[in-house]
């Protein structure tokens, strides 16, 4: 299953409108989608707007195609899962950490959606790389700023 997300701050329309396209000419198996708040309805994929956790989402996707946001990437690296990152230009003014990620080889990076075909062929052939979280110092930071 494909499992699309845009997220919650801005509107992805052009997005879901081409997974929508793209599961309407077969090139993708049917799938679900978050639309957020955005004005297109897909014709070809089960959708719907907001929900409070995505994690069964996650789970049950073969494939997922998101916004870029920082939240859904590590979610969707928690969950070991193919993604394509297509940054949301109204949302996202900073890719940097799609790039590091696609660079690493944890996601692929799809910098429009208009070449999203592209990045789905490309992917039957990748697994990504397994993703492990530097470990967390921050309390020492604080303990350093309170002494």
């Amino acid at each position: 299953m494909i499992f699309v997300t845009v997220g919650s701050t801005a509107p992805f329309d052009s997005l879901v409108m081409e997974v929508d396209r793209l599961v309407g000419e077969g090139v993708l198996e049917g799938g679900m989608a978050q639309i957020g708040n955005g004005f297109y309805i897909p014709r070809n994929l089960k959708w719907f707007r907001f929900r409070r956790d995505l994690t069964a989402f996650y789970e049950q996707a073969d494939m997922i195609i998101t916004h870029g946001g920082a939240g859904t990437i590590f979610e969707i690296l928690q969950a070991g899962k193919k993604a394509i990152a297509v940054p949301n230009p109204d949302a996202i003014q900073n890719p940097d950490i799609l790039i590091k990620m696609s660079r690493e080889g944890h996601i692929l990076y799809c910098p429009h959606p208009k070449l999203l075909r592209h990045f789905i062929e490309s992917s039957k052939n990748w697994l990504p790389r397994k993703y492990v979280a530097p470990p967390c110092l921050i309390h020492e930071v604080i303990i350093k700023y309170l002494l």
